[in-house]
């Protein structure tokens, strides 16, 4: 464990031997504190394309879910473009049923692993956060992206992962332009209703903006690839190198291929 990181874990495991098994109060929770995330030295990141952020340890992913209130209204699931049941994934994350978290997050969201690294949680669901709003401070909110980041990544590595429901056949075929993060999320969709889904990639690999505009630094590829091969295993079929208007025009996807 890098060494930054294995101070901030040791630190973490004494407050979660302290607040474990306790029926902790809205105030109790809001004391607290937010748990930091280790990063790579500028000196050892200039040398390597790994990750820079080295994500939260099994003892700070507790901590942190702690923090957050349960709020009944939600504030933090209105600034979710997705709509993710954002309390009830943390809830689980505080129980330590990482699978149970994930699965809940796959409701709304195919792309738990890219979206806890690279969504601006400050703009979006951390933003309305009432820890946040109670500090003044939203760097102060639940750390909802760090969070979500650790579970995915756990049951990734552990084998725990499950392929999403996917609906009876409807009979319908649809076609999907680019395969980037809309497409995915909309093929997951699609899926789910019992479509047949294609994604239609113009270049040689796909994943769009998460393949060829975000750095390795920042997004790794295998968890993108890894992302793609779920929507594989739900069904979705993905052609590369297909340019739609030169490969095929939209009018023979219609007339010729019997796309809906």
């Amino acid at each position: 464990m890098h060494p930054k990181k294995r101070l901030l874990d040791d630190e973490a495991k004494r407050l979660l031997a302290e607040l474990e098994g306790k029926e902790l109060t809205a105030r109790d929770r809001n004391r607290i504190p937010l748990q930091g995330m280790a990063t790579q030295d500028p000196g050892e990141r200039i040398l390597n394309m790994n990750e820079v952020a080295l994500g939260y340890t099994e003892a700070q992913v507790r901590v942190e879910a702690m923090r957050c209130l349960q709020c009944k209204t939600k504030p933090c699931v209105k600034g979710c473009p997705v709509g993710i049941d954002i309390p009830a994934f943390i809830h689980e994350a505080e129980k330590g049923d990482y699978a149970k978290a994930v699965s809940i997050i796959k409701e709304s969201s195919l792309l738990p692993s890219v979206c806890g690294r690279v969504c601006p949680q400050e703009l979006q669901c951390q933003m309305y956060c009432t820890v946040g709003k109670a500090k003044k401070d939203v760097e102060q909110s639940v750390s909802i992206g760090r969070i979500e980041r650790f579970v995915a990544d756990y049951t990734r590595e552990h084998g725990l992962d499950e392929i999403p429901r996917v609906g009876d056949d409807s009979g319908k075929s649809v076609a999907i332009v680019g395969s980037g993060p809309a497409s995915i999320s909309a093929a997951a969709d699609l899926r789910r209703e019992g479509h047949r889904v294609v994604l239609f990639e113009a270049l040689h690999k796909a994943g769009g903006v998460l393949v060829y505009g975000i750095p390795e630094f920042r997004l790794p590829k295998e968890i993108v690839e890894y992302e793609l091969e779920i929507l594989r295993k739900m069904g979705v079929e993905i052609r590369l190198n297909y340019l739609v208007g030169k490969t095929r025009t939209v009018d023979e996807l219609f007339d010729k291929d019997g796309f809906d």
